[in-house]
């Protein structure tokens, strides 16, 4: 995982796990505007 070069312009995609809101950003967003729950990055393995 570390032989890659982060490029902070790429987007990602952030979950909500209570309402399953999807946002993408090149940032992490924090919460959830619909119920303020902390966003998950879909690009992190849940195991």
């Amino acid at each position: 995982m570390r032989d890659i070069t982060p490029d902070p312009t790429t987007e990602s995609q952030y979950e909500c796990p209570r309402c399953g809101t999807i946002v993408t950003a090149t940032y992490h967003p924090g919460a959830c505007d619909e119920c303020d729950v902390h966003l998950r990055n879909r690009g992190t393995p849940l195991e």
